[in-house]
């Protein structure tokens, strides 16, 4: 951070984005070095377009959902029931999509241009790979390529540069925080003399038609999200031995791997409960019957899906409350706070005997400028004079405040850094 300015380095993409204040000219130098792939003035007022939903949570949360003024993609994965209002009945929310040739990127090419040509302060969120990421007026977002849900969060500190909220974000992460690790002191209590075969045992997988089951790889706590929560709760969670199954590139420098049914029934037929991460448990269980009922989980009916809140939500709202997720796999585990008020199960809902869940209504006009809260976002800690789990990397801070520094706030994420300067 300068005094009149702001970079932001998106450390994926390796690109910056140059800030300013508004009022203020933009240094020259750092203008005319060519290495800023945007100089933008801050807060910013010309809208913004997203390109994927799991942009939607952090200018929700931060009370902007005004500011998004196009949605680029398939209206029908939007959750947020706010935009919704906004695209449906309002129509203030632009929705740029041609269902009849859903395919056709020449069309929303075209009606792209258009946007920008009649917004022409407007910015467009581009997700973390692609040409798009290149474009002018667009800003790359790699918060998907995180590995973990804590950092993955803190990708609310770009958005809240853009409108000089950072001072707000550092709120919403140090709460966020607060409540994830009060979860985590939880479950350290709950397990602390609880001999390692008797704690439960979570298989995370689901199937991919023509190409087999993907299940969890957890070499280490972080290698992601539902690895660091297995960790965070003191479970173990089922991981696919290394080299186990066949490996799809797609393209890209990834590799996804897929295992087959009998490697698959080798792998997860003695895990205690089952969290399918899609829709689609119910068809393939009608497909496969025969291999799912010699699993544990099946046979006594603890699979949950994602769908406690809808059919999309998971890949969207689920993204703004990483601690609520938390407080339900320990729940479902065994190892949430027994005492009243029990945390209700938010986001896992069991496949025979919970209806899939929905958001409620927008109260709109009003709640659309309102920043979003988190429904079941509580933790009462089992002991109040509990101190925080020494050297646990699940409970690390994502606002950092250096001793003797002038720093007043710093996020820090794998792919993205930035620090406010007194």
């Amino acid at each position: 951070y300068h005094k009149t300015y702001k970079i932001v380095t998106n450390k994926f993409q390796d690109k910056s984005y140059l800030l300013y204040q508004c009022g203020t000219v933009p240094p020259a130098d750092e203008v005319a070095s060519g290495k800023h792939h945007l100089v933008l003035p801050v807060p910013h007022k010309g809208g913004i377009a997203i390109t994927q939903t799991p942009q939607i949570p952090p200018p929700e949360l931060l009370g902007k959902r005004r500011e998004i003024t196009a949605y680029i993609g398939n209206p029908k994965y939007v959750s947020s029931p706010c935009l919704d209002y906004m695209a449906d009945v309002e129509k203030s929310l632009q929705v740029i999509f041609f269902p009849e040739d859903s395919r056709n990127s020449t069309l929303v090419d075209a009606a792209t241009a258009k946007y920008l040509q009649e917004n022409p302060d407007a910015i467009i969120f581009a997700g973390p790979t692609g040409s798009k990421a290149d474009a002018d007026r667009h800003m790359a977002i790699a918060a998907s390529q995180e590995r973990t849900a804590v950092a993955t969060f803190d990708w609310i500190g770009v958005f809240a540069a853009l409108f000089n909220l950072e001072g707000m974000a550092n709120e919403i992460v140090a709460e966020t925080e607060g409540r994830y690790d009060c979860s985590a002191r939880n479950a350290a209590a709950l397990t602390a003399d609880l001999p390692e075969e008797e704690k439960k045992t979570v298989l995370w997988a689901q199937y991919f038609n023509g190409y087999g089951w993907s299940v969890a790889h957890c070499p280490t706590w972080d290698s992601a999200s539902y690895c660091e929560y297995a960790h965070h709760c003191g479970t173990n969670i089922v991981s696919r031995p290394e080299g186990l199954g066949t490996s799809y590139s797609f393209g890209s420098d990834t590799l996804y791997w897929y295992l087959t049914d009998e490697e698959f029934l080798e792998v997860g037929k003695d895990a205690d409960l089952w969290i399918y991460p899609s829709k689609t448990f119910l068809d393939v269980y009608a497909e496969k019957k025969e291999l799912l009922d010699q699993f544990k989980a099946v046979q006594n009916e603890e699979v949950y899906d994602t769908q406690g809140q809808g059919e999309h939500s998971w890949h969207e709202q689920r993204l703004a409350e990483y601690d609520v997720v938390a407080l339900d796999v320990c729940a479902l585990v065994g190892n949430g706070n027994p005492n009243a008020p029990v945390h209700r199960r938010r986001w896992f809902r069991n496949v025979y005997a919970e209806a899939i869940g929905f958001l409620p209504e927008c109260n709109a006009p009003s709640e659309i400028g309102e920043p979003y809260i988190p429904a079941e976002a509580e933790c009462s800690p089992l002991f109040e004079d509990s101190a925080p789990l020494p050297d646990d990397p699940t409970t690390t801070s994502a606002s950092i405040i250096p001793n003797g520094s002038t720093i007043l706030a710093s996020f820090v994420a794998g792919c993205l850094s930035f620090a406010i300067w007194l």
